[in-house]
């Protein structure tokens, strides 16, 4: 990666931090654990100039492959999938959360044909294990997921849990990097990146969970 690359990366952090895309403080999750940081990247479509700043960033992972299509996840990466594609000139598909009760009951819109590849774009990845249930749409209509490409790493063993699997993942920043900008940067004092650590070791170790022969067989065969 070039210097200039590492400059526009860290420039993405520090303003993401600015509009409390990233922010601290003491947050209940999901799982019910009590979390001393916060990412919501649904608030990106209120900031143009960061959606588009983070269009750019993952293109220069995306272009790497090849690819006929450009799947954004509902909901917080569908606005970043179609600013890719708006700005990149390339055609868009998205997963539906559920099949319509009417007209054609599609999963997945848009136009697209057998065996085209698709690059599936998403916000965060944290085991990785969510990932699977989106591939299925996708793949059920006779497409390749060709690479994956998520924005924020949670640290929590996402991006090889998909490589075991047979899908190619890559990822723009991780929570790690996140915390190290911030703290260089003197967004963040010592005792915030400390508890930030400690709290992301403690996650990490709880949702240590793998695909198995049971749940996941090989790439384009779930369970």
């Amino acid at each position: 990666m070039s210097l200039s690359d590492l400059k526009t990366k860290e420039q993405l952090i520090l303003e993401l931090h600015e509009v409390h895309i990233v922010d601290f403080g003491q947050f209940t999750l999901k799982s019910g654990l009590l979390s001393p940081y916060y990412i919501d990247l649904r608030l990106l479509v209120t900031f143009p100039h960061l959606l588009e700043l983070v269009a750019d960033v993952m293109w220069e992972k995306i272009r790497l492959k090849p690819f006929d299509l450009i799947a954004g996840i509902p909901y917080a990466a569908l606005p970043i999938a179609t600013a890719i594609s708006l700005r990149y000139n390339r055609p868009l598909i998205f997963t539906r959360k559920e099949a319509k009760n009417y007209g054609k009951g599609k999963m997945i819109e848009g136009i697209y044909h057998k065996g085209q590849h698709v690059v599936v774009v998403d916000d965060v990845i944290s085991d990785g294990m969510s990932k699977f249930e989106t591939f299925k749409p996708i793949e059920k209509e006779g497409l390749v997921v060709s690479q994956v490409v998520v924005l924020l790493d949670r640290g929590q063993g996402g991006p090889k849990t998909l490589q075991d699997a047979g899908y190619h993942c890559s990822t723009i920043t991780s929570m790690d990097e996140v915390l190290e900008v911030l703290y260089k940067n003197g967004r963040i004092s010592r005792e915030q990146l400390m508890d930030c650590q400690i709290f992301m070791a403690q996650s990490s170790k709880a949702s240590e969970i793998k695909p198995t022969k049971s749940s996941v067989n090989q790439k384009g065969k779930t369970k």
